[in-house]
């Protein structure tokens, strides 16, 4: 069988799926990505050694697509594309996942929306597990599936347990290539949770309309149980048939996390609804301490606290964190990529902001300056690098906490995409977390400082 994964990209994902049939004696392997191979580091180093055969900065993968039986295609990769039309086959993680053999002997959690999916699934199986039930994640939160796959198999293989839950992040993208690739049947869940709405990725879609379906796709009469947030149970009823017996709501009354973050109020829903005590699941979530990359404290150090949110990828994210952070005077890191995206959901982050810091990039440029100059709200930059953006920063929280006598919040909150700049949104948190530990090393001489690594 010849297998083409059509998009290496950066987070793991083609890999992954790459070392999961190069170990096919029966397979014979290709990646093709429009990206330098230097994109990659030793990754397709690693492939070639198992026998994958590596393309790169690959501009028309027609060739590849009509050598291949089956396509893996990554998220990224626009379905639009019109060498697609050449395939075979298309799938993708997600539908090898759903027709292995032994899934119906683990119970399916799915989370998709807008915001929130990662902290979500990383909260319920946090709850989950300090509970003493195993459970296993993947999807959008950076583990294929295929990785789920293989540690399933050797489970199997060495006479292990399955796990009793694999809990996945699901981005729209995921849900329509499943979709696609499954011809509509989607698999039997647990658990189905829509966490939030918001415009997103309108520079990939014609219109939210048809975001938003991609979204409700994943539910249907073979979910046991829906628990949709109550700002959007109206959209979601409105906008699907038949399931209105099956939705429950978040926060809900007498949610001890209610006045806390979304995914904690999410997480604790949908344990009680997974059957587990009301005590036990309080106590459980009260340990989580969060995710990297999404309003990640990272240092405190003479007063100033460095919070990395690289992960908040759209205007209203921002404000959303800001007011997480309130009310400590904040000084705002944002800009970045475009995303078809109107820069307004920010606006309340950005006048609260005790100083404004910009990163360049077409979302910077086209949407962010505009909508600050049309303020008047004053700000600095746009800068090329994390350091450049990261000083100027740091130098005001500096000055207001010295005249003010103030703690001060230095906040990367970009509120929009990364790649003219970094690799991706996590490469943009690190060079944030990286300057960070350079600042406080250097002023302290020593490492008696508040640090998570």
């Amino acid at each position: 069988m010849k297998i083409l994964v059509l998009g290496l990209g950066t987070n793991g994902g083609g890999r992954a799926a790459a070392l999961h049939f190069a170990h096919d004696e029966h397979a014979q392997v290709r990646v093709s990505d429009m990206a330098p191979r230097s994109s990659f580091g030793d990754v397709p180093d690693e492939l070639e050694r198992l026998g994958v055969e590596c393309h790169f900065s690959h501009s028309d993968p027609k060739d590849d697509i009509k050598w291949a039986d089956v396509v893996i295609k990554n998220p990224a990769v626009p379905t639009s594309m019109p060498q697609l039309s050449l395939a075979r086959r298309i799938a993708n993680d997600f539908s090898y996942l759903f027709s292995m053999p032994w899934i119906g002997r683990v119970k399916l959690v799915a989370v998709t929306g807008t915001k929130g999916k990662t902290t979500t699934v990383a909260a319920i199986q946090h709850g989950l597990q300090e509970m003493g039930q195993e459970a296993l994640i993947c999807g959008n939160i950076g583990i294929s599936a295929f990785t789920v796959i293989e540690e399933v198999d050797r489970r199997i293989a060495d006479g292990r347990p399955l796990p009793k839950y694999i809990v996945m992040e699901m981005s729209s993208w995921q849900i329509h290539d499943t979709y696609i690739a499954l011809n509509g049947v989607m698999p039997s869940l647990e658990l189905a949770i829509f966490t939030s709405k918001y415009a997103d990725h309108q520079n990939s879609y014609h219109n939210l309309r048809e975001y938003y379906d991609d979204k409700l796709k994943l539910f249907g009469p073979q979910c046991r149980m829906i628990l949709v947030n109550s700002h959007n149970r109206d959209f979601f009823l409105k906008h699907t048939f038949g399931l209105k017996k099956l939705v429950h709501v978040f926060p809900g009354y007498g949610n001890p996390f209610r006045q806390t973050k979304m995914e904690l109020q999410c997480a604790f829903v949908a344990l009680r609804m997974l059957g587990y005590a009301r005590k036990q699941v309080a106590a459980a979530l009260s340990t989580y301490k969060g995710m990297p990359h999404r309003i990640e404290q990272v240092a405190l150090f003479k007063d100033i606290m460095f919070v990395n949110d690289s992960a908040a990828t759209i205007a209203e994210a921002v404000s959303f964190s800001m007011k997480n952070i309130a009310p400590l005077s904040t000084h705002l890191i944002c800009g970045g990529t475009d995303k078809d995206l109107k820069a307004d959901g920010m606006q309340d982050a950005l006048q609260a902001a005790s100083s404004v810091t910009l990163l360049d990039g077409s979302f910077t440029r086209g949407r962010l300056m505009p909508l600050l100059d049309s303020l008047s709200i004053p700000y600095r930059g746009p800068f090329r690098t994390m350091k450049e953006a990261f000083d100027v920063a740091v130098a005001a929280a500096e000055a207001k906490r010295d005249e003010f006598n103030q703690v001060q919040c230095v906040l990367l909150s970009p509120g929009a995409a990364s790649f003219e700049l970094f690799r991706n949104e996590f490469d943009r948190g690190n060079q944030f977390k990286v300057l960070v530990k350079t600042y406080v090393a250097k002023k302290s001489g020593q490492r008696r400082f508040s640090l998570k690594d």
